[in-house]
């Protein structure tokens, strides 16, 4: 199933790196300006799609990652990653295909049917009851049954705080999981009404087995590192082999597996630096670069003979984070004059040279929808040199030389420039630029990109800039990115790296979970969203166009924003 449309959790990523965040179903029908790719007039798929019967039996297909999974548990805050996510597609089950307008249809090879009670006709609490196919089991053998959602549900919906996921949203508004009338029926309880239940319910992957998900150190700690645990993975490819040397993870056809055969025979995954990922698919080494982001890039990958470039609007948006614990980053007006001299269209200009996309088509000033969505406003902070001066003037902070100076206390802080990625190393560099023009010296710290999941993790940087992967539905991790870690705790959110916990957000985020009224719905995650801008929680930058390189006969695989698609499926045509 195609990560960029079946995320339950948001991701994030770095440069080419990725961690899973908000997004939502886009209602523009596609097309593209002449010359450039706007924003709201993405195409929303460029697969190849073909039947079956028209693709080949046998091949491989090689992709590249940024980064072999620290941790294999997807759900998991130092296993949330969008190279994880991409894998976890072979390999774990999704009870919901998507289309391109991300409209779900049941995956009968996971989910044969599922009957709905509605919040309003069963005491105020929505029921949803999942009649699983009897012949969908894990590697292990055993039947995928009602005590694997159990388990899943205990284990990410924050009551014990000895797991570690990367968020709560979703499996925190379920009240009880229950038996029903046989093992592979599951009862879902809500504890109101949920709009978004076929983010938690249907989302890849939907479950894991209990036997990873029972226990809070082997939840955090067993699939860490080289634990893969094929026997609690299933689909139609598992594990062949992992190559530590050549950070390559290699998968074979599962002969366990009881759907449509495979068409491929084995599947890769290696791990490159963003500048070799191009080169490898120029010299034929690899057959699939996801997400190509500089020109350099977009131009070696065309020089290979057979290169298609597919592309489509990326559910992806840069930005900056905020350590909010941080040195002078502590202090909230410092943090509204920062954001007020950051020039967020210069970078993206710089960020995106040489690809064909217009920088102003593709701004971002939103934390939940992107542009062309319903709900989607502009609530970015203008750039504004000169009224960032003035704040900060009246903050007592006074220029001194090339800087300002408080208390004999130079106004300053860190970069995390993650070493080897372009973006990251170009967007220090502005920033620097930018907040030297203003009066505040920014200290680049080279940061190897490797390690960038765990300086978020340990809160030890004071801003980084990185990216997150939305999912269909925008409005159901609010709390994930920019809440607490359950409703009444003052804890932020593992993924919280801002750990900014605001009093008011807390009371909007039970009401944004529950709303069924559309139109409030997206008024409630305006307010949310005016909340964390004036926070300065989290700095949108630009939304990414996607652009991915496959051979030009490569079936049933390419860019999409939303549309979902069979591993089994893919393979190359006849």
């Amino acid at each position: 199933m195609r990560k960029a449309a079946i995320n339950a959790i948001a991701l994030l990523a770095v440069g080419s790196l990725a961690l899973t965040g908000c997004g939502q179903k886009n209602q523009n029908t596609g097309g593209k300006q002449a010359g450039a790719t706007s924003s709201a007039n993405l195409k929303l798929s460029d697969m190849n799609p073909q039947s079956r019967d028209k693709v080949k039996d046998g091949g491989a297909l090689r992709y590249s990652i940024s980064l072999l999974p620290p941790n294999w548990n997807y759900y998991s805050v130092d296993g949330n990653g969008v190279d994880n996510q991409t894998i976890a597609n072979f390999t774990l089950p999704g009870n919901f295909d998507f289309d391109e307008n991300a409209k779900p249809k049941i995956n009968k090879d996971y989910l044969e049917s599922y009957d709905l009670k509605e919040a309003k006709d069963n005491g105020g609490k929505l029921q949803v009851t999942l009649h699983l196919n009897p012949d969908a089991k894990w590697n292990s053998g055993r039947t995928i049954d009602y005590t694997d959602y159990v388990a899943t549900w205990k284990a990410n919906n924050g009551t014990n705080t000895a797991f570690k996921p990367a968020t709560t949203d979703g499996f925190n508004q379920i009240e009880k999981i229950e038996k029903g009338s046989k093992a592979t029926d599951v009862v879902v309880t809500f504890k109101s009404s949920y709009p978004d239940w076929t983010n938690v319910l249907g989302a890849s992957p939907s479950v894991m087995p209990k036997e990873a998900m029972s226990d809070p150190k082997i939840y955090n700690e067993g699939m860490a590192n080289n634990n893969f645990h094929p026997e609690w993975h299933t689909g139609p490819f598992t594990l062949d082999k992992i190559d530590q040397a050549q950070k390559t993870i290699t998968f074979k056809r599962n002969d366990k597996w009881w759907g449509n055969k495979a068409k491929l025979d084995t599947v890769s995954f290696r791990q490159l630096d963003e500048s070799a990922q191009t080169k490898a698919f120029a010299n034929k080494e690899i057959d699939v670069v996801d997400t190509i982001i500089t020109k350099d890039g977009y131009t070696t990958a065309k020089q290979r003979s057979d290169a298609a470039l597919r592309e489509a609007g990326h559910q992806q948006w840069r930005h900056f984070t905020f350590n909010s614990k941080a040195g002078v980053l502590t202090d909230k007006k410092v943090r509204q004059a920062i954001v007020k001299g950051i020039n967020r269209e210069a970078i993206a200009r710089s960020d995106l040279a040489g690809l064909p996309v217009n920088p102003k088509d593709v701004m971002y000033g939103n934390h939940f929808f992107l542009p062309g969505q319903p709900g989607y406003k502009d609530n970015a902070t203008k750039y504004d040199p000169a009224a960032a001066k003035k704040d900060l003037d009246a903050a007592g902070w006074k220029m001194s030389g090339d800087y300002r100076v408080k208390d004999g206390k130079q106004l300053a802080f860190n970069y995390s420039m993650l070493t080897g990625v372009s973006t990251s190393e170009n967007e220090g560099a502005l920033l620097q630029q930018n907040m030297k023009a203003i009066g505040i010296k920014v200290n680049l710290v080279n940061t190897a990109s490797d390690t960038y999941q765990k300086v978020l993790q340990n809160h030890s940087f004071d801003t980084i800039s990185f990216t997150w992967q939305g999912t269909d539905w925008p409005m159901n991790n609010v709390r994930q990115i920019y809440g607490a870690a359950s409703q009444g705790s003052k804890t932020p959110s593992e993924s919280n790296y801002a750990q900014i916990v605001d009093p008011q957000l807390e009371k909007l985020i039970p009401q944004i979970d529950t709303e069924e009224d559309v139109a409030k719905r997206q008024a409630l995650t305006d307010q949310a969203d005016k909340i964390i801008w004036n926070n300065v929680h989290t700095l949108p930058l630009y939304r990414r166009v996607m652009f991915t390189a496959v051979p030009k006969n490569l079936a049933n695989y390419g860019a999409s924003t939303f549309q979902s698609y069979r591993p089994e499926d893919i393979g190359y045509t006849k």
